[in-house]
């Protein structure tokens, strides 16, 4: 596993002094990131070779809240890649390795030029040690939209949305789903302790988003569209037992 040290910050807290589901999700994508940089197969080389790894799924079990101050340390690894596809999961814990975060992601190998998914290779894949797949339940990529939806104003696009890929980066997706979270990252008085994403398709610099809301018993999903109603991507913010 891969792993990193560090302190919750005071930029990453909501009003209530602890990490916020986004800030929990830039912590993770950091995560791959730094330990792909280290490994020499980071950012620069991947332009290099026009290749990137695009997230198309998460999964996100949050165990424990994390307070402004808390030491956590943030792990990562990788636990499968078939075809164009590589499995990895992450953790967050405390320092005497209690678990506060389990996650699960999908990412898609894809060739920048031609953008198109392209089959991983050994040579792509094998400077990442494998390691077994945590225990957590998995619920797969796919999220089922429910019910009538109620469309909410757009979300314009702008340039603090856009990251090195040139296109609007993982976390902002939650970001703007939250808006939508009536009481505080709470769902009819029960804490949401679980986020899902499904990346359809990318947004970019000065596009238009045009999110439409479903709201059960137990889940806030947003289903964030382009005009034409197709999703760049699905968020589902739930409680589980």
């Amino acid at each position: 596993m891969y792993s990193f040290q560090d302190k919750v910050r005071y930029s990453e807290v909501d009003r209530h002094g602890k990490l916020s589901i986004p800030a929990v999700v830039n912590y993770l994508q950091d995560c791959s990131t730094f330990q792909s940089e280290a490994l020499g197969v980071g950012i620069e080389h991947l332009k290099k070779v026009h290749r990137a790894w695009l997230l198309t799924s998460w999964q996100i079990d949050l165990l424990e809240d994390m307070h402004i101050g808390e030491d956590i340390k943030v792990g990562t690894w990788s636990y499968s890649a078939k075809g164009v596809y590589g499995y990895r999961n992450f953790v967050i814990r405390t320092l005497e390795d209690r678990p506060l975060v389990n996650a699960d992601s999908l990412w898609v190998f894809v060739d920048t030029e031609s953008g198109k998914p392209v089959k991983v290779t050994p040579e792509d894949i094998d400077v990442y040690e494998r390691e077994e797949k945590i225990d957590m339940e998995y619920l797969g990529r796919k999220i089922k939209v429910q019910g009538e939806g109620v469309e909410k104003d757009p979300v314009y696009i702008k340039k603090y949305h856009i990251d090195t890929n040139g296109h609007v980066n993982n976390s902002w997706y939650v970001w703007f789903a939250m808006e939508f979270v009536p009481d505080d990252e709470m769902i009819h008085g029960r804490k949401i302790n679980r986020l899902r994403v499904e990346y359809k398709k990318s947004a970019m610099y000065r596009d238009i988003i045009y999110p439409v809301v479903y709201e059960q018993e137990d889940a806030i999903t947003v289903s964030l569209n382009d005009e034409q109603g197709s999703p760049y991507a699905i968020v589902q913010l739930s409680v589980y037992e």
